[in-house]
């Protein structure tokens, strides 16, 4: 009899191989989608830094002397700076002290007006690791001229869950200085 097709045993050694494929490829693409995450993270933050450049040296160009309100040559013109020529945050004239105060909501600004982006922002709050915000931020400190003065932007969007891991971006607005790392917020 001249049959055509496989044998059982042929199927089941087929089906086996199969799984033990998958069983360890899975892992590869489970992980492809952090990757993803990570890249996203890492290629906004840089180019917040790259923002914070490019206003400091068009802070330079126009003088480069002291705070100054809406500096022109940089995005919409509406974001001032801090008394050493980086960026602060809109409208900061009663509340920064002629450029040397920050606080939370110049954390905002600053990402609207250096970046563009679709991201959604939420204040550090515990109501704010939810779905649909990319990322949390706030500030520490006050004082521009004190080192430990930053605003600091956590992506979420990978992991909303409170106390996990994700990438931030610390910027200290008296120095210009920019910091990507992984940090957990609590």
């Amino acid at each position: 009899m001249n049959a055509k097709g496989f044998t059982l045993i042929e199927l089941v050694t087929i089906i086996i191989i199969l799984g033990i494929m998958s069983v360890l490829a899975l892992p590869r693409f489970i992980n492809l989608s952090q990757d993803a995450h990570d890249s996203v993270a890492r290629s906004t933050f840089a180019s917040f830094s790259s923002a914070v450049d490019l206003y400091h040296n068009c802070w330079s160009v126009n003088g480069g002397q002291g705070y100054v309100k809406n500096l022109a040559c940089f995005g919409e013109g509406d974001i001032d700076s801090t008394v050493t020529g980086f960026p602060l945050g809109k409208d900061t004239e009663a509340n920064s002290n002629g450029g040397k105060q920050l606080n939370g909501s110049y954390c905002a600004d600053l990402w609207y007006g250096l970046l563009d982006n679709d991201f959604t922002l939420a204040m550090h709050t515990d109501a704010s690791f939810t779905a649909g915000n990319d990322i949390i931020y706030w500030y520490a400190g006050a004082e521009v001229a004190n080192p430990g003065t930053y605003c600091y932007y956590n992506y979420i969007s990978d992991n909303t869950a409170k106390g996990q891991e994700n990438w931030q971006l610390r910027y200290f607005p008296g120095t210009g200085k920019t910091e990507i790392r992984k940090a957990t917020l609590g």
